[in-house]
């Protein structure tokens, strides 16, 4: 990538701009991230083997992150807390559309809790390599134009703002009136790189001022922008000061339907109470576990849930605690990730619930093709016969239990006659270690799940519901 970061410096001029709140509740629309048409005669094998190779590509990456020394962050203190619709995408993601700048600019961002960076692709220079997926333009991809916003403003190493990405000692890196140095951030899917922008990110309630984005000119596998709602102090919540943000993920079709729900982010805790969480009631609370003292800053950024034990029909599958709990390296623990499609379990805990699945449901006779096709474990041939299936339980501490919709744990193969768990392992990547979190819950296990990050008092909330 050192190319790609001289095209940065050598792009700095292009940019061409100047150097550098009530409350309410704020609302954006969750959209599914849809891959246009497969010519499979099985587009639906096709879309589940995609989906699980980028979810065990996605786990790799968070499992083995580059290290990102972070900073201490000043809060915003706005009042207004929005609404925002979110949308799912079929390529495994769910977006949010933001506008920035002044005036602003609106463009779609993946909607990730698994990182912290906001950033968006920058300037008509902008170039993506790898991008040339279905239904993707790589000519027409949405870019935010500095040079239009009145309210852009690079940040320099003297601000401290530099030190949100780049920790308090990135001052050290430079001197006098020198820019914040250039940023790369890898994803499980590709990577982004370019240069810190103070911006506005604009509501119809107010505008959030001196908002750090990333102003990406290069980029591999990455056509859209990325909002990161992790922990770190780079991320949406954090700048925003946000005291909750919840959402609830409509299914994934899969069929690019301009369908979406709402995403609640609350900056005041005096709209915390049931009133202003969507009206939902009987949520049940789980403290989020205190991040592992890990000397990779990368894993403070996840939400770490303190899950006991799982149990399918009823039956506690017996896995190891070390895969339960993680250690003071980070390694083992479960995380919570909007930017993960499957749900990933390292293989040691994948067999021992796929083999409970197998055990109770042994009328169904395996599809080995399928599993080989798709890269999921286990199939079943269920032609001719009335599906029936174990609950898949999670139970956490404090005895809240999320038992999932049996749709969000097993899928059926389009009009095929075989049933796959939607659940991937680490055995594709050929790990037979524990390194970082042992379990990744992903979005498709969260559909029609109202979930709810409640970061004032330290816990994650759920409840199963149908998702609009």
């Amino acid at each position: 990538m050192s190319l790609s970061l001289i095209t940065i410096f050598s792009l700095i001029t292009t940019l061409c701009i100047p150097p550098s709140s009530s409350q309410t509740t704020l609302k954006l629309s969750l959209t599914p991230i849809h891959i246009a048409g497969s010519k499979s005669p099985n587009p639906w094998v096709q879309t589940l083997n995609h989906l699980s190779s980028s979810s065990i590509a996605r786990a790799h990456y968070l499992k083995h992150p580059k290290d990102n020394s972070s900073a201490t962050n000043s809060q915003f203190n706005s009042k207004t807390n929005s609404q925002i619709p979110l949308f799912p995408q079929s390529y495994g993601a769910y977006s949010v559309s933001l506008s920035v700048g002044s005036p602003g600019q609106t463009l779609s961002f993946v909607m990730d809790t698994g990182s912290s960076l906001v950033w968006f692709p920058c300037t008509k220079r902008y170039t993506c390599y790898g991008c040339d997926f279905s239904g993707v333009n790589e000519t027409r991809v949405p870019k935010f134009i500095p040079r239009l916003s009145s309210s852009a403003k690079i940040i320099g190493c003297s601000n401290k703002k530099c030190g949100l990405l780049f920790g308090s000692g990135s001052s050290g890196q430079c001197t006098g009136k020198e820019i914040c140095p250039a940023y790369m951030v890898q994803y499980g899917s590709g990577s982004t790189s370019g240069l810190l922008l103070s911006e506005t990110l604009n509501f119809k309630e107010g505008g959030v001022k001196d908002f750090v984005v990333g102003c990406s000119i290069v980029s591999t596998r990455q056509p859209a922008g990325i909002a990161g709602f992790g922990r770190g102090p780079a991320s949406l919540p954090v700048q925003m000061g946000l005291k909750k943000f919840s959402y609830c993920l409509v299914s994934h079709r899969f069929d690019d339907a301009p369908v979406s729900s709402e995403m609640v982010l609350v900056r005041n805790s005096k709209n915390m109470d049931s009133s202003n969480s969507g009206g939902v009631a009987g949520v049940s609370y789980t403290k989020f576990r205190e991040n592992p003292g890990s000397s990779n800053s990368a894993f403070k950024e996840y939400y770490y849930l303190s899950l006991r034990k799982i149990t399918v029909g009823g039956k506690t599958v017996k896995i190891p605690y070390g895969f339960l709990v993680p250690g003071s390296d980070g390694n083992g623990g479960t995380i919570i990730d909007s930017g993960t499609t499957f749900t990933f379990m390292d293989n040691q805990v994948h067999n021992l619930v796929a083999k409970e699945f197998e055990s109770q449901v042994s009328k169904y006779k395996r599809a080995v093709d399928v599993e080989d096709m798709t890269g999921l474990r286990p199939c079943f041939n269920v032609s001719g016969k009335r599906v029936e299936l174990p609950e898949l339980m999670f139970h956490f501490k404090g005895g809240a239990k999320l038992a999932l919709p049996a749709a969000d744990y097993f899928s059926l193969l389009g009009d095929t006659d075989a049933l796959c768990m939607t659940i991937v392992s680490s055995d594709r990547i050929g790990s037979g270690k524990k390194l970082g979190p042992s379990i990744i819950m992903g979005n498709y296990q969260q559909q029609n799940i109202y979930v709810e990050y409640d970061l004032e008092k330290g816990r994650l909330g759920f409840k199963k519901q149908q998702c609009k």
